[in-house]
């Protein structure tokens, strides 16, 4: 007969400071010396044990998750909610044990949506389980997620003509100031969209892209100069502003120029360019010329990893000199020399032994003799 099973309690394991919680085949870590401490760690162990299992649904986690970053004022709480829309039509009423590879496949197939924008919408349904799972709303861990692996980045820059093509092709003069910001600065769409006219300085010929409104984050910005090319385009912009905002459309400030952009790359014969391909254009523009790094990242406000990722196909030379230095010293004369070395006589099979197929010489395929099969 099977011995009954014993609480949950305390026990040492000799070498360890620790005192631990052993539930039959399970041994858990206090993380505490002190026995007393540890009786506390063991009885919140047992209450937790003993409570009613949590298990909300995905759809309830991630409504949780979203106040919660909105509540921390995040700035991905907004793109957030986008990503929640669509994953609450396929997992919202769904437990989150109850996810498995046919669901996700099924799911990726319904949205029919680029590989970049379900790999973050997978990302965040990942990050919001295990964020459910720490605040205590379901008890077992999510199980495991597998996303569509990440693509390598866009190299895609604008040379001059084509820069002169997209400028052409813009209709109106908002989206052609954009442009002329972008190519320029190297600043991203957000930041010259929420750009504005206090924080021109056209006498200093100063530009400053940071918002003092908005929280840093990864989409870095910077106050830069300007050239006196688009300190006059600023000008005559001024001139005729109705907001605040440098980039507006009938009186209004815009949130985003993607539609225009895109007729506007259409018409000029370029449908892959999107804005952001405008902040590379300045990057590889910047190192044509023979910037340093270092300068280029932080007029661009960008990072040097991203920097030299585009200067070195835009800008080989610069490794010259390690090139060089690679293959000092080292003789290669003798890569193609004819070898030497006294031919040593095949130590393998018998070659009177018949192989079944034609023998190849030093002329080519022997004839085919009476001891040997076709």
């Amino acid at each position: 007969m099977p011995r009954p099973r014993q609480p949950a309690r305390l026990c040492r394991i000799p070498g360890r400071p620790h005192w631990y919680i052993r539930d039959g085949r399970t041994v858990r870590s206090t993380g505490v010396e002190d026995q007393e401490a540890a009786e506390c760690f063991l009885s919140l162990y047992l209450s937790r044990k003993s409570a009613p299992r949590r298990n909300a649904t995905i759809g309830e986690i991630l409504d949780a998750r979203l106040k919660d970053l909105e509540a921390a004022e995040k700035p991905r709480a907004e793109v957030t909610k986008y990503y929640h829309h669509e994953l609450k039509r396929t997992f919202g009423s769904l437990h989150p044990e109850d996810l498995n590879p046919a669901l996700l496949k099924s799911h990726w197939a319904r949205r029919k949506c680029a590989p970049g924008s379900l790999r973050e919408e997978l990302l965040e349904l990942r990050t919001a389980l295990r964020w459910g799972f720490r605040a205590g709303w379901v008890d077992r861990e999510p199980p495991r997620i597998d996303v569509p692996a990440k693509r390598p980045p866009r190299e895609r820059w604008l040379s001059r003509e084509e820069v002169n093509r997209l400028m052409a092709a813009a209709k109106t003069p908002h989206l052609r100031l954009f442009t002329s910001i972008a190519v320029i600065t190297g600043a991203r769409s957000g930041a010259i969209l929420g750009l504005t006219w206090d924080r021109v300085d056209l006498e200093r010929g100063l530009v400053d892209f940071m918002d003092p409104k908005l929280r840093e984050t990864k989409k870095r910005r910077t106050a830069i100069p300007i050239s006196d090319a688009l300190a006059g385009v600023l000008r005559q912009a001024k001139q005729y502003a109705l907001t605040p905002f440098v980039i507006e459309y009938m009186g209004s400030p815009i949130a985003s120029v993607k539609r225009a952009f895109r007729a506007a790359a259409e018409a000029a014969g370029l449908p892959e360019v999107s804005p952001h391909v405008l902040k590379h254009t300045a990057i590889s523009r910047l190192a044509e010329q023979g910037v340093p790094v270092d300068l280029i990242a932080d007029y661009t406000a960008t990072t040097p990893q991203t920097v030299w990722r585009i200067y070195r196909k835009v800008n080989p030379d610069t490794l010259r000199p390690v090139a060089s230095l690679a293959a000092d010293g080292l003789d290669f004369s003798n890569v193609f020399a004819v070898n030497q070395l006294t031919p040593q006589p095949w130590k393998g099979r018998n070659p009177k032994v018949s192989l079944g197929v034609p023998m190849v010489g030093a002329t080519g395929i022997e004839p085919v003799t009476p001891t040997m099969s076709t």
